[in-house]
């Protein structure tokens, strides 16, 4: 079979602080297939839970209030040049 990757290289999401918020229901698995994903920017979400996983080619990386106590496991983070968590529950780098 073929391996089916996404050319998406940048995400920005900038949700709107609502009156009542509202958990987005994530799947923890969504970045897998977007190996050419470099900038990866969000605002003002709150989600279910944490990614599993990271693109290695991932330079930007802004996740306001990330959901998870730690990155993935599996990523090596030789590309990333900014790394803001504001908010976050991040308790430790350990790579």
């Amino acid at each position: 079979k073929c391996k089916r990757l996404f050319k998406i290289e940048i995400i920005c999401l900038d949700f709107s602080i609502s009156y009542k918020e509202e958990t987005v229901e994530f799947n923890e698995n969504a970045f897998m297939k977007m190996e050419n994903l470099k900038i990866l920017i969000i605002r003002n979400g709150k989600f279910s839970k944490g990614p599993n996983y990271f693109p290695e080619g991932l330079r930007v990386l802004e996740w306001h209030r990330y959901p998870s106590n730690f990155l993935p496991s599996n990523f090596d983070p030789i590309n990333l040049v900014i790394c803001k968590l504001p908010d976050s529950s991040i308790t430790s780098f350990e790579f």
